[in-house]
């Protein structure tokens, strides 16, 4: 008797995947390559940032008045020392901007060493007395650094806080009222030569009418003090011919102007 057997059909196998093709092998070999391009860059950043040859070692400071360099170089000197590209200029920049007396401010890295940092100040507007010296003042009353001589200050009406008590207080006040007549009346700023500070108010000389007008804190208001002078030389006319003797005029009062004799004569008079 025959015995029967299985026999098991052909055997049935997975495809196998096909071979990548050539536009798949360059798409690989270009990553492979930005891959280490990247990775040589990242190291030599770290090396240009670490290196000591590329340590902030100076720092120029353009445009900065003396009387403002300390303050400029407690931004810039902590600076030194690091790399230099881990210096934030940016938010330098800002820190500079945001003082009153800096108009523009700007900063740029030179490789491999150095930060250049330039300032521009606001201009002189008036100069002050600071002892035996003359100083240039900007609007704000800051102090910008001393005149070289009294000729220097020609163009300038001068400040003498002096009498004020406190000499940045006085200056920012006699500042102000020159910038305050400036803006109201800018003829009247043609014909001021001194302004002089006091605890409770301001004189000041009109070098055209060789007077010494006193006006009280209100004069800082805008029109306040510029019309008082005006009124004061549309009567003047009337007072020269009357030949009033005047030495000051006092300003301080709304409704009249007070005519102050020289102390020889004793009078005191009133229009």
């Amino acid at each position: 008797m025959t015995q029967g057997y299985y026999r098991p059909g052909r055997a049935v196998w997975p495809p196998r995947p096909p071979r990548r093709g050539p536009a798949t092998r360059r798409l690989l070999v270009g990553a492979s390559v930005l891959v280490l391009l990247a990775a040589g860059g990242a190291a030599a950043a770290t090396a240009f940032r670490l290196h000591p040859r590329f340590l902030v070692r100076r720092v120029v400071l353009e445009g900065v008045p003396e009387p403002r360099r300390a303050e400029v170089e407690a931004v810039t000197d902590p600076w030194i020392g690091r790399p230099l590209l881990s210096v934030d200029l940016d938010a330098a920049v800002a820190a500079l901007s945001s003082r009153p007396w800096v108009a523009r401010a700007a900063a740029r890295r030179v490789v491999p060493d150095t930060i250049a940092v330039r300032l521009a100040a606001r201009p002189a507007v008036a100069a002050a007395r600071r002892g035996d010296e003359l100083w240039a003042v900007d609007a704000e009353g800051g102090f910008l650094g001393p005149l070289k001589d009294e000729a220097s200050a020609e163009d300038f009406v001068v400040i003498d806080p002096s009498g004020a008590g406190d000499e940045a207080a006085g200056t920012a006040r006699g500042t102000a009222f020159v910038t305050r007549l400036k803006a109201d009346d800018p003829d009247l700023l043609g014909r001021l030569s001194e302004v002089v500070v006091t605890r409770d108010g301001i004189a000041v000389i009109d070098k055209l009418a060789r007077l010494r007008l006193l006006f009280g804190p209100e004069a800082l208001e805008p029109r306040t003090g510029s019309l008082r002078w005006r009124a004061l030389l549309a009567l003047l006319p009337e007072i020269e011919r009357h030949g009033l003797l005047r030495r000051e005029v006092d300003l301080r009062f709304r409704d009249r102007i007070v005519l102050k004799a020289p102390a020889s004569e004793g009078e005191r008079g009133k229009t």
